[in-house]
């Protein structure tokens, strides 16, 4: 049976944890602080919009028998 009262060498899990906190903070640094960081953000958001699009598109056409497109544009629409 293990001892509970033997304390864990947990130095490797703070130290990965340090450096992935690191690499966000300057990855959010980056996105926020900079004009070519706002440039990748707005491209970020235009994607997502669009993905967004297609898959709520793919869900009503699949649950409506409307066409995907036909979705599509009326999102476009709605969206503008």
């Amino acid at each position: 049976m293990k001892n509970p009262f033997v304390k864990q060498n947990n130095t490797g899990l703070i130290a990965v944890a340090s450096v992935v906190t690191a690499a966000g903070a300057g990855a959010l640094a980056y996105l926020y602080l900079t004009e070519s960081g706002n440039e990748v953000r707005n491209s970020i958001s235009h994607k997502l919009k669009d993905e967004f699009k297609n898959l709520v598109s793919r869900f009503i056409s699949g649950k409506t028998g409307v066409s995907k497109d036909k979705v599509k544009k009326v999102a476009d629409h709605i969206s503008k």
